[in-house]
């Protein structure tokens, strides 16, 4: 039986330990879905740890009819919109530099002697100007354009997370790299 699957019916039959290890496994992946969701530090440890207690709550629910990961991941996308609505709050998704994993400050990055001082300024410039569009992008359409080109999650594993077919994933994806596509040619034009 998979290490993974062992873990989860520990967990389903009230093993703490065996959640404690599974929490492990996906706390540096979660942590980056949600900063990516809520664009700060602190929000994104509130939204995980949510969360999880909520993974925690309803693990014996759990039917294993996609992998732990998407199930949570799920529950972690849900939890990031309802801490947003709840606080009024818009966040930019790229408008920070992402912190090590869970929440630690960012690591030094060796400074690149080829570059000058104006390509930098414009890398951030577009990394703002990414991030305003993406911002601006519908809720689908964002949380899908997150869990695909940040995330790195296949289109099936997107369509369970935010709970709609494949067919309508590819549909949000396709929108949202058009929108994004129309507001960067604005934004760079100008």
């Amino acid at each position: 039986m998979d290490p993974e699957l062992r873990l989860i019916e520990r967990a389903r039959n009230g093993d703490r330990e065996a959640f404690n290890l599974l929490v492990d496994l996906y706390r540096e992946r979660a942590f980056s879905v949600a900063f990516g969701f809520t664009g700060n530090t602190e929000d994104a440890k509130d939204a995980l740890q949510e969360a999880f207690v909520k993974a925690y709550i309803s693990i014996i629910n759990f039917r294993g009819s996609s992998s732990f990961y998407t199930w949570f991941y799920r529950i972690l996308v849900n939890q990031c919109k309802d801490l947003l609505r709840k606080r009024g709050i818009i966040k930019r998704v790229f408008s920070a530099p992402l912190p090590g994993p869970y929440g630690e400050e960012p690591a030094v990055e060796a400074v690149d002697t080829s570059r000058g001082p104006f390509d930098r300024v414009l890398d951030l410039e577009t990394k703002r100007l990414i991030g305003e569009a993406v911002d601006k992008l519908p809720a689908k359409q964002k949380s899908v354009f997150i869990l695909r080109h940040i995330e790195g999650m296949k289109m099936d594993e997107i369509a369970r997370v935010v709970g709609c077919s494949e067919s309508t994933v590819k549909v949000h994806l396709f929108r949202a790299v058009r929108g994004l596509r129309c507001r960067l040619t604005k934004s760079l034009s100008i």
